[in-house]
């Protein structure tokens, strides 16, 4: 039988009543309308409503089955005299929420039709939740929904947009109910390293006072915080590769004055001179600066190689044996490779091999030293395997840190990507502990106040040099650099030569009084001879000098100090050519040579045979030839002889 219209209308009917009646006990909205966020809880609502549905009950049975009208009427008015002034506070207070949901979540529900088009309005509607401090937003999905065709960034957008700032969603797009939840990125805190850090500032001085021995203060991290590093353990050898005006010496100067603080013997080379000569005179602190000389440099670096040596043969005996600490500071090493590596090719022996023999004591300290506290701090512009000498020295700094480096530098050096981007300010670093990466600011000072300081700890903490058994190489008198040397002719029974052959100038208060020191330095042939005649007293041809042989071509011919050694042992003389290259850069009196455009210096015979007062084969025929004419005699001047 069909359907009657009759019986669709009592179906709806019934349908809304139950509908209406379930929303009614269960404290949900009695419309499509969603209730304000904010709003009361639903078990409130629930409360409520059976209070309103149990004093309706109560009224009809009071009005109609009992007939008290009296007692309604006044049970009406209080609850009126309490309820309405309670219900024009909450809607009051409801205004917040209505525009709330008039102004943002209303229009917000509306523009979600072009990314959830299958729902309708009042889906869309149920599907926003907002509360009103706006701490977050949260959108329901219908099922099968998944962001297609760029969805979900229309949906950041769009609460962006709507409520500011930049939101992050978390999408549950896996179980049942599936919903986006928005909440305020949290914007990342920016952490800086500083630009400047003073030395001397109280937290740096504190971090320094809180270092266990072998412990160092590195600088200050992006978190304001002293980084320190032990050199002990993993990481005894320290690599920098820090390019110009990177603060590599600021960085040696400040770990230097740690050192001292910590009662150590520190051992520099340094031929760029200036980073960290201003610790000349400090006690433990020997310095070899002089680029003229890097026969002293290379010794100073044997002498540390030569006490590891010691120092594990006596730690093989006693095993619990403990040692202050040694350091070796190689600054410019790029430089001073390459400066040892020509002195080795001009002065080594026929015979001895081409390979510079300096890396092997280098290799032997960074192998050897760690457990008998001998470290090595190696400063290189560039840190490539060949600055090393190509004995896979490299990876045995275990710390490193770069500063004005570029990519290919970090490539070589550390080989990781992706390559960090170059900081550069002086005294910006970034240390490199396998794979930790930290970025610090070096604390900085003046040469001075360093000095000043370094001075002070050696005062007030002491020094020893029991665990040092050997002295450390004296240091040869510093050289003139070839463009400053003058050259002058030779003569015989000259006085003592000084730098680079220049004759002593007149001591006369007449030449001395207005002449400039260069002026003083150089003085010609002439002026040399007036000066003898001057002194002795006598004046025109009367007074010349006794007669003397004159050296022979031979023994004027510039020679390699090897050369001269060869043509000694020819004669008959023992000489060592070793021995003539140890005696040019230790003793001060030893000849001056002339230094070549190819940066040899080479030597004559007749100097190196009157400063050992050896008499060359050329002058023992001579004097078995001619021997010397008697007073009165032809060739004997006759005004002397007079």
């Amino acid at each position: 039988m069909a359907q009657s219209q009759l019986d669709k209308q009592i179906e709806e009917g019934v349908e809304t009543a139950a509908m209406v009646i379930g929303r009614f006990l269960s404290g949900a909205p009695l419309t499509d309308q969603p209730r304000a966020p904010g709003g009361l809880p639903r078990w409130q609502h629930v409360l409520l409503r059976l209070v309103l549905l149990a004093w309706a009950g109560w009224a009809a049975w009071m009005w109609w089955g009992v007939g008290n009208h009296q007692k309604v009427i006044w049970a009406s008015a209080g609850a009126a005299a309490v309820l309405i002034p309670v219900a024009i506070v909450v809607y009051i207070r409801g205004g917040a929420r209505r525009r709330h949901m008039q102004t943002l979540v209303v229009p917000m529900s509306l523009a979600l039709k072009a990314v959830i088009p299958a729902w309708d309005d009042a889906q869309r509607l149920k599907a926003v939740t907002i509360p009103l401090d706006r701490s977050f937003v949260k959108i329901s999905l219908p099922d099968g929904w998944h962001g297609q065709d760029g969805h979900k960034d229309m949906l950041r957008d769009l609460v962006s947009a709507r409520l500011g700032g930049r939101w992050q969603g978390e999408w549950n797009l896996k179980r049942h109910p599936f919903h986006v939840l928005f909440q305020p990125a949290k914007e990342k805190v920016i952490l800086e390293v500083p630009d400047k850090v003073d030395f001397f500032a109280p937290e740096v001085q504190e971090a320094i006072a809180r270092c266990a021995p072998g412990e160092l203060v590195l600088g200050f991290d992006e978190r304001k915080q002293a980084l320190t590093k032990h050199m002990t353990g993993e990481t005894p050898m320290w690599g920098l590769s820090v390019g110009s005006g990177g603060g590599k010496s600021s960085f040696l100067q400040m770990i230097i004055t740690q050192l001292v603080a910590q009662r150590a013997t520190v051992v520099g080379v340094d031929v760029k001179q200036s980073s960290i000569s201003c610790f000349e005179g400090v006690q433990g602190v020997h310095l070899y600066t002089d680029p003229g000389n890097i026969g002293d440099m290379r010794a100073g670096v044997n002498w540390v190689a030569r006490e590891v040596e010691a120092r594990n043969y006596l730690k093989k005996k006693n095993p619990d044996k403990e040692f202050d600490r040694l350091t070796l500071i190689l600054e410019e090493g790029n430089e001073f490779g390459d400066a040892s590596k020509e002195w080795w090719n001009e002065n080594k022996e026929k015979g001895e091999p081409a390979a510079d023999p300096m890396w092997s004591d280098i290799a032997s300290i960074m192998r050897m030293g760690r457990h008998v506290n001998v470290t090595i701090i190696g400063v290189f512009q560039d840190l490539r395997e060949s600055a090393v000498g190509n004995r896979g020295l490299r990876n045995m700094f275990r710390l490193l840190m770069l500063g004005n480096f570029n990519a290919n530098q970090w490539k070589m050096i550390v080989n990781t990507s992706p390559v960090p981007e170059s900081v550069d300010k002086p005294g910006r670093m970034l240390v490199v502990e396998g794979n930790r990466r930290v970025w610090i600011q070096v604390p900085y000072a003046s040469p001075e106040a360093f000095r000043d300081q370094a001075m002070k700890l050696r005062r007030e903490r002491g020094y020893s040099t029991q665990d040092l058994y050997g002295g450390a190489p004296a240091k040869s008198k510093e050289r003139l650099p070839s463009l400053l040397q003058v050259s002058t002719p030779l003569f015989t029974k000259d006085p003592a030569p000084v730098e680079g052959g220049a004759r002593p100038a007149p001591q006369s208060a007449a030449d001395g009084a207005d002449a400039t020191e260069q002026e003083r330095f150089v003085i010609g042939a002439g002026a040399y001879e007036d000066e003898q005649a001057a002194v002795s007293g006598d004046s025109g041809p009367a007074a010349l000098p006794a007669k003397e042989a004159e050296p022979s071509a031979s023994a004027q011919e510039l020679l390699t100090l090897a050369e001269i050694a060869r043509r000694f042992e020819k004669q008959g003389v023992e000489m060592n050519a070793n021995t003539l290259r140890s005696h040019k850069s230790r003793k001060e009196d030893f000849p001056v040579g002339q230094m070549q455009d190819d940066g040899k210096e080479l030597f004559t015979m007749a100097a190196i045979a009157a400063y050992y007062d050896i008499r060359l084969e050329e002058e023992k025929d001579a004097e078995e030839a001619e021997p010397d004419p008697a007073p009165g005699a032809e060739g004997w001047p006759k005004e002397s002889a007079a």
